[in-house]
């Protein structure tokens, strides 16, 4: 049996909304479809305004022009990140600084952060790894007392919660992705919310080049201009169509995803003295997003080998940003190594798990996975 790490599915009305997109007239962005788009995740996640765009990484780029980074300015944010987040720093001309993570949660915590804080520190980037937003009540506190700008980097986390609520609702902005890999999925695509009216105004301005272009179309100008920084952030129509109806079926993807991995976690319980699933603290759920766990990093290359000898495509994931040649280059690197980083990024294994994943499948990946373990640890 062959079983990749990741296979999009259709779940309801993809080609439906494509074919509707196609006779419509209009492919090009903010058509129908991504406004339905935007009021349906609006609606999911308790958040006041959504603005679908090209990709999780544009939505980064825009949470750092909303910063108003400077050169010179510093961005505190996980070394353990995919490198959209550092570049959307870098691109401002501003400082990231990394930080390193909880050995449990895989998160950056208050902790961690508050000894790097600096007159310099203009805003703080979390990830929700794996949909977790462990520790982001406290990083709002902290933002507010500091007049820090928070930019919630929520990529894999659509259909996760804390506190009983969606990710999604911030007095600054949250990012998601719907790259192939993830939960909601259109090939490529992102979205970044906010419940601030202020910030959604420029968001509207940034996406649109810079132009107050939407403006006009309402009426509310006789002709748009260029007003500010921005980039050619709005996604086609054809990319929410698909958007659409996965987002439709949100719920039903993340039960699913969440059942996939509890059946997995428990089947490999044997293991648990000599492995490490993520932790998730009390009032946090995730979705369901990644089945991983850290091992001793110097047995990980042999245990993926054998199951890739199986069929099984297993992964790992980040390599540190801090590591990087680029960030080397341009001194963004600490003088302290990042040592929770380091173990979990050269330790950790994500096993496949899609929606449409079937029961036979999940217990090959079982088995696989448990023959594996038995053989090296």
């Amino acid at each position: 049996m062959k079983i990749p790490f990741n296979k999009p599915t259709s779940v309801g009305n993809e080609e439906k909304y494509l074919l509707e997109v196609l006779h419509s007239g209009k492919w090009s962005g903010r058509g129908p479809k991504t406004m339905a788009l935007e009021a349906l995740a609006k609606s999911v996640c308790g958040s006041s305004y959504a603005f679908f765009v090209t990709s999780g990484s544009s939505a980064l780029e825009v949470g750092c022009l909303l910063a108003d980074l400077k050169p010179g300015d510093e961005v505190i944010m996980p070394s353990f990140d995919f490198v959209s987040a550092a570049n959307a720093v870098a691109a401002r001309g501003a400082k990231p600084v990394f930080a390193d993570i909880n050995r449990e949660t895989w998160n950056i915590d208050v902790s961690t952060v508050e000894p790097l804080l600096t007159a310099k520190t203009r805003a703080i980037m979390p990830v929700h790894y794996n949909g977790s937003s462990a520790g982001i009540n406290e990083f709002r506190s902290l933002c507010e007392r500091r007049n820090l700008f928070l930019i919630e980097d929520a990529a894999q986390s659509f259909g996760a919660k804390r506190d009983g609520k969606p990710v999604g609702s911030s007095p600054w902005v949250t990012c998601f992705s719907f790259h192939d890999t993830k939960n909601v999925v259109c090939g490529e695509g992102g979205m970044i919310m906010t419940d601030d009216r202020g910030l959604a105004e420029r968001i509207e301005i940034i996406i649109e080049k810079g132009t107050d272009r939407q403006r006009f179309f309402r009426g509310q100008v006789d002709k748009y201009t260029w007003v500010s920084l921005g980039a050619s952030f709005v996604a086609s129509d054809f990319l929410a169509a698909i958007a659409l109806a996965q987002l439709e079926k949100i719920e039903t993807i993340t039960i699913r995803r969440k059942e996939i991995f509890e059946e997995m976690k428990s089947a490999l319980a044997e293991f648990e003295s000599k492995i490490l699933w993520q932790k998730v603290p009390e009032g946090v759920e995730t979705n369901g997003h990644v089945a991983g766990f850290v091992m001793e990093p110097k047995l990980r290359q042999e245990f993926l080998e054998l199951l890739k000898k199986d069929g099984v495509t297993a992964q790992f994931h980040y390599v540190p940003l801090h590591d990087a040649p680029y960030a080397k280059e341009c001194h963004f690197s600490p003088a302290k190594d990042l040592e929770n980083t380091r173990w979990v990024s050269e330790g950790l294994v994500r096993l496949p798990i899609y929606y449409s994943m079937t029961a036979d499948e999940i217990r090959y990946v079982i088995s696989s996975t448990a023959k594996a373990l038995r053989a090296v640890l």
